[in-house]
């Protein structure tokens, strides 16, 4: 497995307890590339965690960010897409 796509768009809470999840890939996958889906207002909080390779940021209230950003999910061709949140929205990001 080369690239893996972590979504997890949601509050500060909810990203905090993903980061265990992207550190368990990087254990497993020391050479994978390991990239987060977050919503804007979360980004900053990415920066801190060493773990995630590229941090890609989305304001889903705004079509030409979303269609900008599932333009470069697709060029980016993940092995896998792992939504670690139950909702629709980041579902259908992850499947785009």
């Amino acid at each position: 497995m080369n690239t893996v796509l972590i979504v997890r768009l949601g509050s500060l809470g909810d990203i905090v307890h993903a980061i265990p999840a992207a550190a368990a890939i990087r254990r497993a996958f020391p050479q994978s590339s390991v990239d987060w889906l977050v919503d804007v207002r979360q980004r900053d909080v990415l920066e801190l965690v060493p773990v995630v390779d590229r941090r890609i940021a989305v304001d889903t209230s705004n079509f030409g960010s979303l269609r900008a950003v599932v333009g470069d999910l697709r060029r980016a061709r993940y092995d896998v897409a792992l939504v670690l949140q139950g909702l629709l929205k980041s579902a259908v990001l992850a499947r785009l």
